[in-house]
């Protein structure tokens, strides 16, 4: 992981989430931007080989559902955790000491 605490990373991430609130999820070239955006913060070898060759695709304006199909769901992953950011299996759960009631 890169250092949080160095001013440079914390500013560039600052600015990686200004871009995320707009990034077009429809533009595989503009999802490859800022893959690679990301992928420059993080500590060189420290993301999956195949990250590379999934920004290639996204720039050539592959459809980034083909590219999930043919590597998993590497993108995803990359973008926002685990199993597309969507929490898992795609079920929730409620935890109960969230709230009051």
């Amino acid at each position: 992981m890169p250092d949080f605490d160095d001013p440079r990373i914390a500013s560039a991430m600052s600015e990686l989430e200004r871009d995320m609130e707009h990034m077009d999820e429809n533009n595989p070239r503009h999802m490859a931007h800022m893959m690679k955006k990301m992928k420059d913060l993080m500590p060189p070898g420290s993301g999956p080989k195949e990250l590379d060759v999934a920004i290639k695709r996204l720039e050539a304006g592959e459809d980034p559902e083909k590219i999930e199909e043919d590597m998993g769901d590497l993108l995803g992953e990359f973008m926002g955790g685990e199993e597309g950011g969507g929490g898992g299996s795609g079920s929730y759960s409620r935890d109960s000491g969230l709230y009051d009631y």
